[in-house]
């Protein structure tokens, strides 16, 4: 029997997700019964539901104790939650899946095998997948892109679907960044990750809560959690701006007011991008400056063993 790993938290982020709380815990269940040598424990993190997730996990719990809940007082949006619902436990091993079974709950056998030989980090390698085309290309886009700008290196396809050891879980809980982005601190911390392929369905039961505007958004968020090339582009673009209008001048020769002109139209043009980018990095610098709690647990509606 192996040693390694006794005792496992699985972290499975909740939001207005009652239909998929029971259907989840009936595959999760037999899966985990099933690794050998591991006391397991389900801990559902909601984040300000308004629906019956509480009601659904409660009604799981008094069936199976091995089934908590972690209330936060408000929506502190998806990353939050995930560092709240590692931080709030102590285990050996830690494994962080969605509640609505595209990515299949099965699949943690797999990951578990991976970490008894060796590997720190076994994931999902979500690849493959039954979405709409422009959706898939969007992913490729953003893997893409990522992978080429970011300051550290990046897992492809790694989402939060994975279980790690503990000296993973510490790892990453050290960065204190109210704007957390699992991906790429797992990129960050460098440690052996083994991907597991599988080809991820279609929700089942209830409504995604992600659309093409949200998926940009998370896209963005990501590009500037793992990468300062936004930074370093602006000065690349000055360069090529200055560059450009010295080649105009000595090519057009134009009079005095028609080059102040285009100067001024090229600065303005420059402008539109650099104060953006800009402003994205210090509102994050505030915010992480100004030290608030990154989430806040309600006491009142948590039930831990």
């Amino acid at each position: 029997m192996s040693t390694i790993g006794k005792t496992l938290s699985l972290i499975v982020p909740i939001y207005n997700d009652e239909l998929n709380i029971r259907p989840f815990y009936e595959r999760a269940k037999p899966v985990l019964e099933n690794l050998p040598g591991v006391r397991w424990e389900i801990v559902f993190v909601n984040d300000g539901s308004v629906d019956g997730s509480l009601a659904a996990i409660l009604e799981l719990r008094r069936q199976d104790q091995r089934v908590g809940v972690l209330s936060l007082s408000r929506n502190f949006g998806y990353h939050m939650v995930i560092v709240a619902g590692l931080a709030c436990r102590d285990s050996d091993l830690y494994g962080v899946i969605h509640v609505d079974c595209e990515d299949p709950p099965e699949l943690l056998a797999k990951f578990r095998e991976e970490l008894e030989r060796g590997a720190p980090i076994a994931y999902g390698d979500r690849s493959q997948r039954d979405e709409a085309a422009v959706i898939v290309f969007c992913r490729w886009l953003f893997y893409w892109i990522n992978q080429r700008i970011a300051d550290a290196p990046v897992r492809l396809w790694l989402a939060e679907f994975l279980m790690f050891t503990r000296i993973v879980r510490d790892a990453v809980l050290a960065n204190k960044s109210t704007f957390p982005f699992l991906r790429a601190e797992i990129g960050y911390v460098g440690f052996q990750a083994v991907p597991v392929p599988y080809f991820r369905e279609r929700r089942r039961l209830g409504v995604s809560h992600f659309n093409l505007i949200s998926l940009a958004k998370f896209a963005v968020g990501g590009f500037l959690s793992s990468s300062t090339a936004p930074l370093r582009m602006i000065l690349y673009l000055s360069a090529w701006v200055l560059a450009g209008y010295g080649f105009l001048l000595a090519w057009w020769r134009p009079t005095l007011v028609e080059a102040a002109a285009v100067a001024a139209i090229c600065g303005f043009l420059l402008l539109l991008v650099t104060l953006p980018v800009l402003a994205l990095y210090i509102a994050r610098i505030y915010k992480d400056g100004s030290a608030r709690p990154r989430y806040v647990v309600d006491p009142d509606k948590t039930f831990l063993s």
